[in-house]
């Protein structure tokens, strides 16, 4: 039995072990800062690592325990694509993912609450019980029912904000490989811990936003609808573990006092939260690289292991390979001479060389192939013919009719519908006809102020026009964003795909066939790569112009009021123009136009000499060229 190759996954899941660890390590250290904040005592003992404090940041930790568990079950790393926001609520609201990221929220408020709750000293009040005089008998304490719930309510309001900003996502750049000031290539990625450090003003904010939203929305839901029944599930439970009378009301809270506790306690758990989802995006964003080389150097079969990766159906370990075949064709020399050195055992098209060509040139074509999807003309069910009967035996006579012999004529248009309905009403609340001259006359009248009018209310012009500036209006107000049909988001829909974007490995290919391509010359022993210049090249050319031919006869929706009335030029600088990466205005179609431009002149840089020889006609490699360099506006 031969062996089998290692599987890509084996060497990307220890790397993601490393990355959450370090991740952990700096979480800790948040919930240690918390856990000292919560402590009470003498100043040494609210320190001291080795003691409550200790305690209490392995037991905070578990809280942040359960995002990190919700954040490796959930991630992807496209973005998430539809044409319409209205779109996007409907396809993920109401699915598992979207009750699980509530349930794991939830848990984690609820547990950071109760170690809160259970590390307060007894004058407090947070206790079950309000022992209250002596003469007074133990009563039910609302204060800790009204505190669990602010915090249940913070854990709803995070969830809502985790999945409308789409905290699962972990936004790998789309071009990994960008020219410096100087001319060389350099990395997109900042450093996680630089990552950490900064954005910490803007993140303060909505911290205390989401607190103190979440205070007052809480407080009013409680009192006004939900007081009581919570007080009698709470004393339902209560009666049996403690000495309680038979009924009881709600005795009312310190507002100051509690509002003082969850203001200071959300908004940690907040912090703690969100410092959660930022540790896990700055590690987890990181190159592919183990010390400084690609993951899949520790493999026997380095390639082997990149090549599963690279075929993998599902799309983290997919994304990340395609990555780490970018940071191999531009940094790493030795490891990509070994793509064009590694033949096939059985024919050419085995080597490793060849099935990275396909992998890659699969991308590129699928933008193509998803354009001719879209503009193709659907075949229309109601006019497709039935398939032909075939008489086996011959008829002898004509078949028995089913329908009725004889039927009456029916009404033409709007006006003899009306005639009909109401003569059916006249003779459904009337005598029978002709025993009633009124019946008559009731009819021919019915009839000629239809033949007057000739409209219904439904078509009248002013009831036209009224009706479209409510919409109009309604469109352009704030309540009207989710129903806009974006421009861009369509074209993201079509070149990048769904349900989330392949703009990542599609840029990818491009970058690492082109860099294969161009150092070929001098690396390719063998020559095997000349003979896929010409198609690559073609590949390269094709799915430029079919973006381009795309972004020009798509029309722009009318309720997409940013772009409606744009030109055909502007509809090209907006999509397939050069990127200004200090504006930040790059939409991911425009990189990967980007990505396949840079791609194509660094092919023709390289092959400059060898163009006309590598089966490129003139007219090809003239088209080639203004689409890598002409029309850039560079």
């Amino acid at each position: 039995m031969a062996p089998t190759k290692p599987r890509y996954r084996d060497f990307l899941t220890p790397a993601l072990h490393r990355r959450f660890t370090s991740a952990s390590l700096y979480t800790l250290g948040t919930c240690y800062s918390i856990a000292v904040w919560m402590g009470q005592g003498s100043f040494v003992w609210k320190w001291l690592p080795v003691g409550p404090a200790g305690i209490r940041t392995l037991l905070l930790f578990i809280s942040a325990l359960a995002i990190y568990i919700l954040r490796v079950s959930q991630m992807h790393i496209g973005e998430r694509t539809t044409t319409v926001p209205y779109e996007t609520l409907t396809k993920y609201l109401f699915r598992w993912h979207t009750l699980q990221t509530l349930a794991f929220y939830i848990f984690s408020a609820w547990w950071f609450s109760e170690v809160f709750i259970y590390s307060q000293p007894t004058e407090s009040k947070l206790g079950w019980i309000d022992a209250g005089k002596y003469h007074e008998r133990i009563r039910l304490n609302e204060r800790p029912i009204y505190l669990r719930f602010l915090f249940l309510c913070l854990a709803v309001a995070q969830s809502s904000i985790h999945l409308f900003a789409d905290y699962d996502r972990i936004a790998f750049p789309v071009l990994k490989v960008r020219k410096g000031p100087s001319g060389q290539n350099t990395s997109p990625v900042v450093p996680a811990a630089t990552q950490l450090k900064s954005g910490w003003i803007v993140s303060l904010n909505v911290t205390v936003m989401t607190t103190v939203v979440t205070l007052f929305g809480g407080s009013f839901l409680y009192f006004v609808f939900l007081r009581l029944t919570l007080w009698d599930w709470y004393f339902s439970v209560a009666r049996h573990l403690f000495n309680l009378g038979r009924t009881g009301k709600p005795g009312g809270v310190n507002f100051p006092t509690i509002w003082w506790s969850f203001v200071t306690q959300g908004f940690f758990l907040v912090n703690l939260w969100r410092f959660t989802n930022r540790a896990f995006d700055a590690y987890v964003g990181q190159e592919p690289l183990k010390n400084g080389k690609p993951i899949t150097d520790d493999s026997k079969d380095p390639n082997g292991s990149l090549l599963s990766g690279l075929k993998a159906k599902k799309e983290v370990p997919r994304n990340v390979a395609f990555w780490e075949l970018v940071l191999i064709t531009t940094r790493f020399d030795n490891r990509r001479k070994t793509i064009y050195q590694e033949l096939g055992r059985d024919n050419k098209e085995d080597s490793t060389w060849s099935k990275i060509r396909n992998v890659c040139l699969a991308e590129i074509k699928g933008i193509g192939e998803r354009i001719e999807a879209v503009q193709s003309p659907k075949a229309d069910p109601d006019t497709v013919a039935a398939p032909p009967v075939v008489d086996l035996v011959p008829r002898i006579s004509q078949p028995l009719k089913e329908d009725q012999i004889v039927t009456r004529t029916p009404p033409k248009g709007t006006r003899g519908s009306l005639e009909k309905i109401a003569s059916d009403l006249v003779k459904t609340k009337s005598p029978r006809p002709g025993s009633s001259p009124r019946a008559v006359k009731l009819l021919d009248f019915g009839s000629s102020l239809m033949a007057k009018s000739g409209m219904t209310p439904s078509n009248h012009p002013a009831v036209k026009e009224r009706a479209s500036d409510l919409v109009n209006n309604f469109i352009h107000s704030p309540a009207g964003i989710p129903f806009r049909h974006s421009f861009i988001r369509t074209v993201t829909v079509v070149v990048a795909g769904t349900p989330f974007s392949h703009a990542g490995p599609i840029a990818d290919a491009a970058t690492a066939l082109a860099g294969l391509v161009a150092c070929s010359l001098k690396e390719d022993t063998y020559g095997r790569v000349q003979k896929d210049v010409p198609d690559i090249i073609r590949a390269f050319v094709a799915a430029i112009k079919q973006i381009d031919a795309f972004v020009t006869s798509l029309n722009v929706h009318w309720t997409d009021i940013d772009y409606v009335g744009m030109s055909v030029a502007q509809k090209k600088d907006l999509v397939m123009g050069k990127i200004d990466y200090e504006k930040k205005d790059a939409p991911e179609v425009k990189e990967v136009v980007e990505a396949l431009r840079d791609g194509l002149e660094k092919i023709l840089l390289a092959w400059v000499e060898f163009l006309d020889t590598c089966g490129l006609t003139k007219a090809e490699v003239r088209e080639a060229k203004l689409l890598a360099g002409g029309e850039r506006g560079r």
